[in-house]
């Protein structure tokens, strides 16, 4: 059972520990996408939280290429959610 602690789970590791997970720019994305109201996605029961479980490199075996892809996805979600917070007048950087 885990126990919440670092090297536990790829979220609580980025926003509880300040440790990265995936590297950059993976967790600088993953940081906006919660910043700009996409937390929601990030969770385990979620498409984008079961991808990023999948992908975590605490597992090993994961390629440069899959995290490369990962990050251009995310690039896509982050920028879908900054647009939305803008155009709901969230100020936003």
């Amino acid at each position: 059972m885990n126990m919440g602690g670092p090297t536990d789970h790829w979220y609580t590791d980025i926003f509880t520990w300040n440790r990265p997970a995936f590297g950059e720019p993976a967790d600088s994305l993953i940081k906006d996408i919660r910043k700009f109201g996409g937390d929601r996605l990030l969770q385990d029961d979620q498409p984008l939280g079961r991808r990023l479980w999948d992908a975590w490199p605490q597992w090993g075996g994961v390629d440069d290429r899959t995290l490369s892809r990962l990050a251009a996805d995310l690039v896509h979600i982050r920028d879908d959610l900054l647009a939305d917070a803008k155009a709901r007048g969230w100020e936003v950087e």
